[in-house]
């Protein structure tokens, strides 16, 4: 079981001390939705009905304390590929708005995320696009600067790889639809992508490798990073 695993298998044991609520405030037509949420085990408790409550928390149901208590078992839904909607992007945005880095948990949280970002740059696995993550990064934490930079290291043929297919799919612009595109991650990440850090990195990732289809990508990159200098 690697590292990001083994934390998302945890979230349960790291919230065991955020309390079960007594009630969920809620409008009317979320009441069946509040009432399966109450009955049921937070672990046992599953896309149907956590779906429509990570959707509309903040908003039509519930508030920072409940959603501290329900955050374990989103998290592990979501990632784990199980919960197609709300997307990770709107829990970590729903997360930020409930003051998440205040929460005891904040620690682990952040060890999470680490963890979440590291697979990406490390791991070729499909269910995790890089533009999507980064966005979600972006908004619980408010920034990508850290990101970014481990990203620019280039130290794996899947880093290259994310980048390369970021590239060739979308141009030099972020183009997942939950950035806020007048926010400064927004403007750091699209920045990033036409900066001179970037360009150099690439330079100097070719005379670190004799793989030939990441010397491809890289020489695609270069050019493609080149023409928007």
């Amino acid at each position: 079981m690697n590292a990001l695993a083994e934390l998302v298998q945890g979230l349960p044991a790291a919230f065991a001390a955020a309390p079960r609520p007594g009630r969920i405030d809620a409008c009317c037509c979320r009441e069946a939705v509040v009432g399966a949420l109450l009955r049921v085990p937070r672990e046992r408790l599953g896309p149907d009905e956590l779906g429509v409550y990570g959707a509309s928390v903040l908003n039509t149901v519930g508030g920072p304390e409940d959603l501290r208590y329900f955050a374990p078992r989103l998290l592990q839904l979501s990632l784990s590929g199980e919960l197609a909607y709300p997307e990770l992007e709107l829990i970590c945005h729903k997360l930020a708005r409930a003051g998440w880095r205040d929460w005891p948990e904040a620690a682990y949280l952040r060890r999470l995320f680490d963890a979440l970002w590291a697979e990406v740059l490390a791991s070729a696995d499909e269910r995790r696009d890089a533009d999507a993550v980064l966005c979600a990064l972006a908004a619980a934490e408010g920034c990508v600067d850290r990101r970014l930079a481990a990203w620019e290291r280039l130290e794996s043929p899947s880093a290259v790889a994310r980048l390369y297919g970021l590239v060739t799919a979308t141009g030099l612009e972020p183009r997942n639809g939950y950035w806020w595109k007048d926010g400064p991650a927004y403007r750091a990440f699209a920045a990033w992508l036409r900066g001179d850090g970037l360009r150099a990195a690439v330079a100097e990732a070719v005379g670190r490798t004799d793989d030939e289809l990441v010397l491809e990508r890289l020489f695609v990159l270069h050019d493609a990073l080149a023409g928007a200098a």
